[in-house]
């Protein structure tokens, strides 16, 4: 299996311009050397799709702006762990209201924006009133337009920083925030491994792009730390679980879309 059929599409536009307040967050004279968000408030490593297809259904900004940066901005306000699917918000039904919005009765590829709006418009429902299934016709079957949403997972606003400012970046995380992100991906993507960051190569598959979460960084290993949505099994392991991947700066930055997306107050 070639890595273009292994990737298939997870569900971005990389060449996408998101619509949304450009806001750089106060900067401290000093930023730590390293910084990661509080790992008990992060949602355990998920899978959007399967093994053969695991970019399929195309819900990566679903599961990035939503089961990742909703679940972990919860978890952190309240101090409680998401260990449970009570407390994780699902990805699958907000996915569908997006997919509804666009004017689709199938599944396909969607932007940060549109999750992060509805989210501030009232939360979504958790993982357990609404569970996500790695396959699109189950997504619409299972989805309840009435189902009901825990409040928990509203958030009170969200900006957008430059990829390219990675000050901004490390002064979010190093706040206790995590950002949200659209990419291409490079050849390199689907065989990483780590420990060590991914340094290359430089290049950019056409038309596949990506969404995950910003949780950290390290001047030293000169990387940002990012939680995938392709499960446990990929990637490398961190806290003790795979799901992650340590990106160069450099890379990141080639790689990126533009834009990332946090929280705000």
């Amino acid at each position: 299996m070639s890595v273009h059929e292994a990737i298939l599409d997870p569900g971005y536009d990389p060449t996408i311009v998101e619509d949304g307040p450009l806001v750089r967050p106060a900067i401290p004279a000093t930023l730590p050397a390293s910084a990661t968000v509080d790992p008990q408030y992060l949602p355990p490593p998920k899978a959007q799709g399967t093994a053969q297809h695991v970019g399929s259904p195309g819900s990566c900004a679903a599961w990035a702006s939503t089961y990742g940066l909703a679940t972990y901005t919860a978890a952190a306000a309240t101090g409680q762990s998401p260990s449970s699917t009570s407390l994780q918000a699902s990805p699958a039904h907000i996915y569908i209201e997006v997919m509804k919005s666009y004017g689709n009765n199938g599944c396909a590829g969607s932007r940060l924006a549109s999750y992060l709006n509805l989210l501030q418009q009232g939360g979504t429902p958790s993982w357990a009133t609404a569970p996500y299934y790695p396959n699109c016709a189950e997504l619409w079957s299972s989805y309840n337009p009435n189902a009901a949403v825990d409040l928990s997972f509203e958030i009170p606003g969200w900006a957008i920083v430059q990829t390219s400012d990675l000050d901004a970046i490390k002064a979010i995380i190093a706040n206790g925030g995590a950002l949200c992100y659209g990419t291409s991906l490079n050849e390199g993507f689907m065989k990483y491994e780590g420990p060590g960051p991914m340094t290359g190569p430089f290049n950019k598959i056409p038309n596949v792009g990506h969404c995950m979460l910003i949780i950290g960084y390290d001047d030293e290993q000169q990387a940002i730390l990012i939680q995938n949505s392709f499960g446990p099994e990929w990637g490398c392991s961190w806290n003790g679980s795979g799901g992650y991947i340590w990106m160069s700066y450099e890379l990141f930055q080639y790689l990126a879309q533009g834009q990332a997306m946090y929280v705000t107050a």
